[in-house]
C-alpha cells in the first residue's frame, strides 16, 4: 500500500513540475509584470504541497518534497495536493514563511509577521522551518495566501489561494477567518517563464 501512495505521489510531483516549469503554460506572463529589482526569479519556484492528517484533523504544508515522501510512507498524513508556488530561497521582495509546531497539539501554524510568530513561541509552539519566501504585499502576480483557523479538540490551520475553499471551511466546518498569511503565485495561474 505505502509503495503504491509512494509511486502516486512521485507521479504527482512529476506532474506539477513538468506542467507549471515547463514553459509550456499561457495564462499569466509574470516575467513581462516583473522588474528584477522587486520580484522574484519565477524559475525558482516551488510548490508548496498540502499534507493532512485525518486522525488528528492537522495541515501541514512543506515545499520539501523528501518531507512529503517521508510523512505519506509513515502512514500518517495524506497528500492533499499543492497549495500555491512559493520561493524555497530569499528573493526580492519576499520575507521569510516561518513554520512552527505545537508538540501539545501537533498543530502547525505558518506566519510572515514576527510578532505573531513570538507570539506563538509563547504559547507553546516552536520553530520547525523555514518553508521557503513570499510576498508580505500583493507584488509581482501574485495572490492572497488565505488562513483559517479552527480551535476545537486539536488546533488546526488551513492556507489556501481559494476563496471558495476559504469560505467553505468557515461557514461549513467551524474554521475562523484569520485574513491573509502573505502572497505566493496561485498554482492555477499559468506560468510563462520566457
Amino acid at each position: 500500500m505505502r509503495a503504491a501512495l509512494f509511486s502516486v505521489l512521485t507521479a504527482i510531483i512529476s506532474f506539477v513540475q513538468a506542467a507549471f516549469f515547463s514553459g509550456e503554460s499561457t495564462t499569466v506572463n509574470l516575467r513581462a509584470q516583473a522588474s528584477p529589482e522587486t520580484c522574484g526569479n519565477i524559475a525558482d519556484l516551488v510548490p508548496l504541497f498540502q499534507m493532512y492528517d485525518a486522525a488528528v484533523t492537522v495541515h501541514f504544508y512543506t515545499a520539501d518534497d523528501s518531507k512529503v515522501t517521508a510523512t505519506i510512507q509513515e502512514g500518517t498524513y495524506a497528500f492533499n495536493g499543492v497549495a500555491a508556488l512559493i520561493f524555497p530561497t530569499l528573493e526580492p521582495s519576499t520575507v521569510p514563511f516561518f513554520s512552527l509546531v505545537n508538540a501539545r497539539t501537533t498543530s502547525f501554524f505558518y506566519t510572515t509577521n514576527a510578532t505573531e510568530r513570538s507570539n506563538a513561541l509563547a504559547a507553546g509552539y516552536r520553530d520547525y522551518e523555514t518553508t521557503g519566501y513570499i510576498y508580505p504585499t500583493q507584488v509581482c502576480g501574485s495572490v492572497p495566501l488565505y488562513r483559517a483557523h479552527f480551535i476545537g479538540a486539536n488546533t488546526d490551520y488551513i492556507y489556501t489561494t481559494s476563496v471558495t475553499e476559504r469560505d467553505n471551511a468557515i461557514v461549513n466546518q467551524g474554521f475562523v477567518d484569520e485574513g491573509i498569511a502573505g502572497y505566493v503565485i496561485e498554482l492555477a495561474s499559468g506560468i510563462i517563464i520566457d
